[in-house]
């Protein structure tokens, strides 16, 4: 049975698996409570140390982000996340769900990646000191959000040319973007009174 089919089951469990390809490190985590392989893939279990906000599918330009949220306890992600910026900032992760059957084995086909984006910000949380721990969430934005972003930007036919010499494709766009277009004829818009 396919991971989709068993997770459309209420029998299924699932868990986040969690991909972040730091500078110097990859790290793969999973909210389960032990280790998981899937396929020949392994993930470090973490249970309720590391949470991920959720995942939100947009029909709109819109640029849904979501926090990906580590626990204080675990030393070594802590270090990643709050060691220096070049080392998370703009770099990619990848969220996942891996399901797993009624005996709780892994299945061999995670639902991976299911939304992908770039580390943007860390923000450390100390919490209450009793109930609520302390955490460090790590912002992950989809690539092109910024507006910064070289996607984001109006290219221009010289630069069109320069990265794809021959290509007419941007050969009209200048005449295009300054051209009035009349949408409705005026007596059209007469006719309305």
């Amino acid at each position: 049975m396919s991971s989709l089919a068993l997770l459309s089951t209420l029998s299924a469990n699932w868990c986040w698996l969690v991909e972040m390809q730091f500078v110097s490190a990859t790290v793969r985590r999973c909210s389960w409570g032990h280790n998981l392989t899937f396929g020949s893939t392994e993930w470090i279990g973490l249970g309720g140390g590391i949470s991920v906000s959720g995942v939100d599918v947009s029909e709109n330009i819109e640029y849904p982000a979501l926090d990906v949220t580590l626990s204080i306890a675990n030393p070594a992600d802590l270090s990643l996340a709050l060691g220096q910026e070049s080392e998370y900032r703009n770099r990619p992760v990848l969220v996942g769900i891996g399901v797993l059957d009624e005996q709780l084995r892994p299945q061999s086909d995670p639902l991976f990646p299911l939304w992908t984006g770039d580390m943007d910000a860390v923000r450390v949380r100390t919490g209450s000191g009793e109930g609520e721990p302390g955490t460090v969430a790590l912002r992950c934005e989809v690539p092109g959000r910024d507006g910064r972003h070289a996607t984001s930007l109006r290219m221009n036919n010289a630069q069109h040319q320069a990265r794809w010499p021959g290509d007419t494709g941007m050969s009209r766009i200048e005449s295009l973007i300054g051209a009035q277009v009349p949408w409705l004829s005026r007596r059209f818009q007469e006719s309305f009174g």
